[in-house]
């Protein structure tokens, strides 16, 4: 904490584009007040991470463990009171991490999920390979009762999303290049909106709705712009749940 302030932390890096662009969008939404009462937010940005997807499937997680550990030691020491993860294939680690670390994490997966609920309506879920591989939102505590609302990609549209949609936009500032390919698929699982699954698609998303007429035809669930909306909104956490042993916590 710094001057009584909660303070968020970020580890950044995983791609380093997208969590830059998620602390764009914090300061995006603080715009409209004093720049002193603007959020104060820590992040540290370590693109040295290895391919989450590939150590996990690989069986190969502990130095990515460590690797997080040691950043989330280091936002904490800094003064982070709450830490979030710009990417959503590492939370796979969530339950691994030591209940003091673990407690302090506001968990991605959660934000989502809770905002499935609310909104009542079929979305498309974009993200990793390794996130669907591990199964990460289908072992969620609230699968069961959020399933009829994610729609999954086939084999072959997920192997698209990896390789043709995620993964250029870590290296090519051009996202309107991807706008093609992601509204190709919605219209394909005839929905009008979709999950943000992957920081990348943070990006995706905040230009992909600007675009064209296409902010009153499609929707998104961001669990990285609602958490920087409220954020830049509270300059603190707005309304966690009590700290949840397996998951991190949870934004209500």
């Amino acid at each position: 904490m710094i001057d009584g302030k909660s303070v968020l932390g970020v580890v950044g890096g995983l791609g380093p584009m997208a969590s830059a662009e998620f602390l764009k969008t914090i300061y995006e939404h603080s715009l409209a007040d004093l720049e002193q009462e603007s959020p104060t937010v820590i992040m540290y940005s370590d693109p040295t991470f290895p391919d989450r997807t590939e150590a996990f499937l690989s069986g190969n997680s502990d130095p990515v463990l460590a690797q997080l550990i040691d950043v989330m030691e280091r936002l904490l020491e800094a003064g982070a009171t709450d830490v979030v993860f710009c990417c959503m294939t590492i939370h796979y680690l969530l339950p691994r991490l030591p209940a003091r670390l673990r407690e302090r994490v506001i968990s991605l997966p959660d934000i989502i999920f809770e905002h499935v609920g609310h909104a009542r309506k079929r979305h498309l879920l974009i993200s990793s390979s390794g996130t669907r591989k591990l199964a990460l939102f289908e072992n969620h505590p609230q699968w069961s009762s959020a399933e009829p609302f994610f729609v999954l990609p086939d084999e072959d549209d997920q192997n698209r999303i990896h390789k043709n949609l995620i993964y250029p936009m870590k290296t090519n500032p051009d996202l309107s290049t991807q706008f093609p390919l992601l509204e190709l698929l919605l219209e394909k699982y005839e929905v009008d909106s979709f999950i943000a699954g992957c920081s990348e698609i943070h990006m995706l998303a905040k230009h992909f709705l600007v675009s064209g007429n296409r902010a009153s035809k499609y929707s998104v669930i961001d669990p990285l712009a609602i958490l920087a909306h409220r954020w830049a909104q509270t300059g603190m956490k707005p309304g966690l749940s009590e700290p949840v042993a397996a998951r991190g916590r949870a934004l209500a």
